[in-house]
């Protein structure tokens, strides 16, 4: 029998990994690099509008879950109870969210080359007013969820290598490799290397399940232990929290395919029915993704009761460290979902980075005298990685408040995206800029107010939902009295 494995051989094999991970992420961006067909914006940021099947699935997985899912899943389990197998129907939300506007978006992004979410914007609307509040708010929720991901990356290598790579180093070289590849590569080392991941989470997350039904028991032997340790996490939920699931549901399901990377994916599709293929095994996979998740949370419950609620967001980690020293079989796959969730971090901090250069590149320094340089893109990706890591290595700094906010203003402009795609740009019964202009200004303002008066959720619905549905329905009633006949 081999010898079982301790918690500090596991934090020393995830640094010879990460070194591994490190230089095959550099190789991927050389390779993307000498697969590049033009010195254009489109080619960097959009692949040349040439991803398949393969490698825009992984991609659009990564996206959806970061290296927050791994722990933040598990740990409201863990907190919650049984009755956050909700996650499962959210995440699937997210790709219902889609089919409200993609199949149509990514037609038209194709006739009229569209590189960043702001251009179906521009073309669609003519509104320079609905144009420039679009291009905020994507870029400030692309801020903040890159300075967040950078400090999570920081957290993430310290904590799982028991500090012997420290937070400030792992946020420097964390930042530095993924803007090596990506200047190298582009969307291109962006997709490919989400592709990796993406294969290395699904291998490591199924080894990890197979070990733990075997060393624990299965799902069902795992609830009745709940169910005698901690009754109350086996308990049906109560109406409110059901009101919120429903809220949280519409939240991810119009807020997630909003992100620019999200839609910037959709714009890199070499066809418009391999999308739709990659949609709709993506609307099967958090059966698998999520579902494994959430049962190990369920085992954290059953393996370490009591825990405090800051401890509980450690319990991915907690649960195989112990199977670790409980199966030595599980070194090597508990090694690989350790790397996973670093790798999940880096692939969504370099999706952020490469759609907030589109942005600020595109939108915020767009010219009349033609496309801006690529050189240029470049070098506003070295200087918003250099800001980042500056402000993430600042001691102090907190943003994890302000993500609870991303989703809540990215919601507002769900109906200028899914109302606008159901008219053309010149049929005269279609919404006006005007009409987006006045929801998605009282859907702001009722977000927003809402959250400051103290009020993050009414009723179990949170303050962003209750702001969209004003959205919706002002440009609804807008247009409806624009089109009204008059006598």
């Amino acid at each position: 029998m081999p010898e079982p494995m301790s918690q500090a051989d596991l934090a020393s094999g995830i640094v010879i990994a990460s070194a591994v991970y490190v230089v095959l992420l550099l190789i991927i961006g050389a390779l993307a690099r000498k697969a590049r067909r033009a010195e254009t914006l489109a080619d960097h940021f959009l692949a040349g509008r040439t991803l398949g099947f393969v490698v825009l699935l992984f991609t659009l997985f990564a996206t959806q879950y970061s290296g927050n899912s791994l722990s933040a899943f598990p740990g409201k389990t863990y907190r919650g109870g049984l009755a956050y197998f909700m996650t499962v129907p959210f995440m699937v939300g997210i790709v219902t969210g889609y089919l409200l506007f993609a199949p149509r978006l990514v037609a038209l992004a194709r006739e009229h080359s569209f590189l960043t979410p702001t251009d179906f914007l521009r073309h669609r609307f003519a509104s320079p007013t609905l144009t420039r509040l679009a291009t905020l708010i994507f870029a400030l929720v692309l801020c903040n969820f890159l300075l967040a991901q950078l400090m999570a990356l920081g957290h993430a290598v310290s904590g799982l290598t028991e500090n012997r790579i420290p937070y400030g180093l792992g946020v420097a070289v964390g930042g530095a490799v993924i803007l090596a590849y990506e200047v190298m590569g582009g969307m291109r080392a962006v997709a490919w290397t989400d592709a990796l991941q993406g294969a290395i989470l699904a291998l490591g997350l199924l080894v990890i399940v197979v070990l733990l039904v075997d060393v624990i028991g299965g799902p069902g032997e795992v609830i009745d232990r709940i169910e005698k340790t901690a009754p109350a996490k086996a308990a049906n939920p109560d109406w409110r929290t059901c009101l919120t699931w429903l809220s949280t549901f519409v939240l991810l399901g119009l807020g997630g395919p909003l992100y620019p990377q999200a839609i910037q994916r959709l714009y890199a599709a070499r066809r418009l029915v391999e999308l739709k293929r990659a949609l709709a095994v993506m609307a099967f996979l958090p059966l698998i993704a999520v579902t494994t998740v959430v049962f190990i949370g369920a085992v954290g419950i059953v393996l370490f009761p009591g825990l405090e609620p800051v401890e509980s967001d450690k319990i991915t980690f907690k649960v195989l460290a112990y199977l670790v020293e409980a199966e030595p079989m599980a070194f090597l796959p508990a090694l690989v979902v350790m790397m996973a969730v670093v790798a999940a971090i880096m692939s969504t901090a370099d999706s952020c980075l490469l759609s907030l250069a589109s942005v600020l590149t595109h939108d915020v320094r767009r010219q009349s005298d033609g496309e801006p340089p690529l050189r240029r893109a470049l070098l506003i990706s070295i200087g918003i990685m250099a800001v980042l890591v500056g402000l993430a290595l600042l001691e102090g700094i907190t943003l994890w408040g302000l993500l609870e906010l991303k989703f809540e203003v990215l919601i507002q402009l769900s109906p200028a995206f899914v109302l606008g795609t159901l008219h053309s740009r010149d049929d005269p019964t279609g919404y006006r800029g005007r009409d987006m202009l006045w929801g998605i200004g009282l859907g702001l303002l009722t977000a927003l107010g809402l959250r400051i008066a103290g009020f993050d959720q009414v009723v179990g619905i949170h303050a962003g939902v209750i702001g969209v549905a004003l959205n919706y329905l002002v440009s609804v009633l807008i247009r409806r009295r624009r089109l009204a006949p008059r006598p």
